[in-house]
């Protein structure tokens, strides 16, 4: 048996501890405008063949479609995770603000704008963040894939106090600018499941 079917036998049943097996599948979105599409397609090749990524939410399937359209996508993507359709989502456009500075207006969710390693680690680490948003015009896509990878590979630690303590000062304000929309579909990453 190759090792290939072997992976993929065992990622079928869930079975994470074998050796060679796959983890299990993380369900994600991917959102894009037209100057991110050819990273997004390229990111969720990667995400599906590298890192056993379940794409269940991706409203941009060509360059058209994404023009004049991130306003939508971001709304699409936000509502998908608050439904708890997905609990990850990657946003491409030319540098990744304009979907952050979008996503975060949508209640508890977190989009964090990353062009290193590092910061893209610690906004999933230490903030529990959904969403990270990439620029495609500042990033090379082996540097892009580096960031997804410490995004991905690096869930909240629900252990570090001090990130714990953050996290639940963001739930407050939350509540404080508006009431948990009644559509929500679960705890927004502010608990543990």
């Amino acid at each position: 048996m190759s090792k290939f079917k072997k992976e993929k036998e065992t990622a079928a049943f869930g079975v994470s501890d074998l050796p060679g097996a796959r983890m299990e599948k993380i369900k994600v979105a991917l959102g894009c405008d037209h100057i991110g599409f050819e990273l997004k397609e390229q990111l969720k090749r990667y995400l599906i063949d590298e890192k056993n990524a379940d794409v269940v939410i991706d409203p941009i399937t060509s360059v058209t479609l994404g023009k004049g359209s991130f306003i939508k996508t971001a709304e699409i993507i936000c509502k998908g995770i608050q439904h708890d359709v997905c609990r990850l989502g990657f946003f491409i456009c030319g540098t990744g603000l304009g979907f952050c500075t979008v996503a975060n207006t949508y209640w508890g969710i977190r989009a964090a704008h990353a062009s290193d390693p590092y910061t893209s680690q610690r906004a999933r680490k230490s903030l529990n963040a959904q969403i990270l948003c990439l620029g495609s015009r500042v990033l090379s896509l082996e540097y892009c894939k580096m960031i997804v990878d410490a995004f991905y590979d690096e869930p909240f630690d629900w252990s570090r106090e001090s990130s714990v303590a953050n996290l639940k000062l963001m739930e407050e304000a939350q509540h404080k600018r508006a009431p948990k929309p009644a559509d929500i579909a679960w705890s927004m990453g502010f608990y543990p499941d």
